[in-house]
């Protein structure tokens, strides 16, 4: 094995051109990497605007909301999958596979003919979409050096505000004529195209991989991780705290276990010291986790501060999320090709930058100030932006030899956790603080106000977590 130096994690990293992304052969590795992304955060944002249309059509509203939570669970495993069936496939046969099972469970939601064909369709969309989502974040980790993922990475998010835009507006024009199933039937071509690609132009190893032994799937450890997962799920729509509570519970004590299991098996799904704070990819998955919680509350409980609370019409509320994901993506492009000094201070600055925000949007939130909270959003999000493309890159940097794979694609799984938990726990303190069915402003002001409040405290968290990151990590490179 080859002996590691540690370089001054201070130093700078020749800047990378976005032009490099496209050159020496490294252009159909980007573009398979976006094309994943995008398809993945379109069936996100095309399914919440066609649900009714699809309720209208074939029945089956008692299940309203199980399109979209089977597709998160399904995500989060997915990609926690990428590992093993690499393994066992192989990078260029694995990567395809994945895109014709996504390919698979969209033409199965296309052709459904009620919403339980519908909703197992979702959640073989949800697996292979958390396949190709944390298979890209494995071929960045894999196929590109440090200045270029960063690079990548902003384009990444670059997608997704891209996907905001359009979702809507795909969804809605299938919802206007009446034709729901378009809005999969669509997407059909496009990922087809993705997977021959895939099949076409990868390698069967990626350059950082060492030759393995197929090793016995982990299907008993995934099995507990989707329990656990399906248990955060459905924390977050049951109606009452006391169910809240428990699937909450319940679901970190599984998850605990399933992490456990992991970390004394074999063929590992996350990486060693996978949520260990003495460990530079542990905290960082942590902070992953923290932010993705935290992130998800403030968009979750806007709308119904802003429209109930501040009486604004409805547009504007559409519009507050793509304030924040604005934020997000403005953030990400403008430090992208920071290194040295400048990627210390955007690591440590973000989260700062997110705590305050925050604490402004919790001040604020009942009082007659709508662009201070609008200004507040967007830089809730810029605080993301600027951190969340040098952790994602370091955290791949900081991988132990042998484990790039599974470091890379647990990134999304985790951030997905995150979001999942985020929203569990949304439901559960507004809930606590009297929401329920509240529609008057004294009702619902208070206890949107109490759950930002208390999302300061896990974002305080990530703020010194980022400062022990910084401390503990260095980048490392084979002698």
């Amino acid at each position: 094995m080859s002996d590691k130096e540690t370089i001054d994690p201070e130093a700078e990293i020749p800047k990378a051109a976005w032009g490099d992304l496209f050159r020496e052969g490294r252009g159909i590795y980007s573009s398979l990497i976006i094309m994943g992304v995008c398809l993945h955060a379109l069936q996100i944002l095309v399914i919440s605007i066609v649900m009714p249309t699809v309720v209208a059509d074939i029945g089956g509203a008692d299940y309203y909301t199980w399109a979209a939570l089977l597709y998160t669970i399904g995500s989060i495993i997915g990609a926690a999958c990428v590992a093993p069936v690499w393994a066992y496939l192989g990078v260029r046969r694995g990567y395809g596979a994945s895109g014709f099972a996504f390919m698979v469970g969209t033409i199965g939601c296309a052709i459904a003919p009620d919403m339980l064909t519908l909703n197992i369709s979702r959640g073989i969309q949800g697996i292979a979409s958390g396949l190709v989502v944390g298979g890209g974040m494995a071929l960045i980790s894999g196929l590109f050096e440090e200045g270029l993922r960063k690079r990548l990475l902003a384009a990444y998010q670059g997608v997704w505000m891209v996907a905001q835009l359009m979702g809507p507006f795909i969804g809605g024009m299938f919802a206007q004529y009446g034709w729901w199933r378009g809005s999969f039937w669509s997407m059909v071509p496009i990922i087809l195209v993705f997977s021959i690609i895939a099949i076409r132009y990868l390698p069967d190893q990626l350059p950082n991989d060492d030759a393995e032994k197929k090793k016995h799937f982990p299907l008993l450890r995934l099995l507990i991780l989707s329990g656990g997962i399906f248990c955060v799920a459905l924390a977050g729509i049951v109606d009452t705290n006391l169910w809240r509570g428990l699937l909450i519970g319940s679901a970190i004590l599984i998850i605990w276990i399933a992490f456990r299991l992991d970390a004394k098996a074999e063929n590992r799904i996350y990486p060693s010291q996978a949520l260990s704070i003495f460990s530079p990819v542990g905290t960082a998955l942590w902070i992953m986790l923290l932010v993705g919680s935290v992130h998800t509350t403030v968009p979750l409980l806007l709308p119904l501060l802003l429209q109930v609370v501040h009486g604004v019409a409805p547009i504007y509320v559409g519009l507050i999320s793509l304030v924040i994901s604005g934020g997000w993506t403005l953030g990400t492009f403008a430090v992208s090709g920071w290194s040295g000094r400048k990627e210390i201070f955007a690591l440590w600055s973000g989260p700062i930058i997110m705590l305050a925000s925050l604490a402004t949007i919790a001040t604020t939130a009942q009082l007659p100030m709508l662009v201070v909270l609008t200004v507040a959003a967007f830089f809730m999000g810029f605080g993301v932006g600027i951190h969340n493309v040098h952790l994602l890159a370091r955290t791949m940097a900081s991988a132990a030899k042998g484990e790039e794979r599974i470091t890379a694609s647990a990134m999304p799984s985790i951030r997905s956790l995150g979001t999942a938990f985020g929203a569990a726990t949304a439901g559960l303190l507004t809930n606590f603080a009297g929401l329920g069915t509240a529609t008057k402003p004294e009702e619902v002001g208070p206890a949107v106000t109490f759950s930002y409040t208390f999302s300061l405290i896990p974002l305080t968290a990530v703020v010194l977590m980022m400062f022990w990151f910084l401390r503990i990590s260095a980048r490392k490179t084979e002698r």
